[in-house]
Formats: structure tokens, C-alpha cells, sequence
């Protein structure tokens, strides 16, 4: 088996098992990774990359804005979802303008949201 094959076939044993904390992490990952994809397309003026970081993470955060339970925690959905909109109305100027600083806010935000949730999972973890 290829080495490719046996990282697809890792990845989706650790997909199909993870607990729901950590699918949610492991979505912020990606986005932080395609993020940063996108940074380095618009520093190295590499607009295939850049579009394929942007549009990327611009999916995932729709994907968190859509699994948001509104009936658990009606104020945190909400506030998320406002902040959620807020990524994807930067990421488009990002991507309009290739504003480094407008992404490099986004960036921000995302890694605080993601620590933020690392510690409310190993906190219901203990």
C-alpha cells in the first residue's frame, strides 16, 4: 500500500471515530491551514493559491456557521453566526482586494476560536 493511500486510510479511521469536540477542532485546523494557504498565495503573488486557500476556508466556516445549534445555546449560536459571517465577509474582501491585513485579522480570530474550544473540550473531557 502506498504511502498516500495509508495517510488517506489514517485520516478517515480518525474522522469516523473522533468525538464531536474533535471533529470541531479538526475543522478549525483546516481552516487555519487554508488560511494560511491563502496568506502565502497573496504574499508570493501566487493567485491559484490563494484562490484554493480562500475558497477552501470560506467552506469550512459556512460548515460551522450550518452546524450551529441555535435550540442548545441560543446566544452563543448567535453570537458565533454573526461572527462566522463576519469571516466570510473579510475572507471576500481578502480575496477581492488580496488584503494581507484583512486575512491576517481573520487569522486572529480563527486562532482564538479555535484555542477557545481546545480548552472548552478538555474542559468537559475532565
Amino acid at each position: 500500500m502506498s504511502h498516500q493511500r495509508s495517510l488517506a486510510k489514517y485520516q478517515e479511521s480518525q474522522i469516523l471515530t473522533a468525538s464531536r469536540e474533535q471533529l470541531l477542532l479538526l475543522t478549525y485546523d483546516g481552516l487555519v491551514r487554508f488560511l494560511a494557504r491563502a496568506e502565502r498565495g497573496i504574499r508570493e503573488h501566487d493567485y491559484a493559491e490563494k484562490h484554493i486557500g480562500l475558497t477552501r476556508a470560506q467552506a469550512l466556516v459556512i460548515e460551522l456557521h450550518g452546524t450551529l445549534d441555535h435550540g442548545a445555546a441560543p446566544q452563543v449560536a448567535d453570537n458565533l453566526a454573526r461572527i462566522y459571517s463576519y469571516l466570510l465577509d473579510q475572507l471576500a474582501l481578502a480575496d477581492a482586494e488580496d488584503d494581507l491585513d484583512r486575512l491576517q485579522g481573520v487569522i486572529g480570530i480563527v486562532g482564538e476560536l479555535r484555542t477557545a474550544w481546545a480548552e472548552a473540550a478538555r474542559s468537559a473531557a475532565q
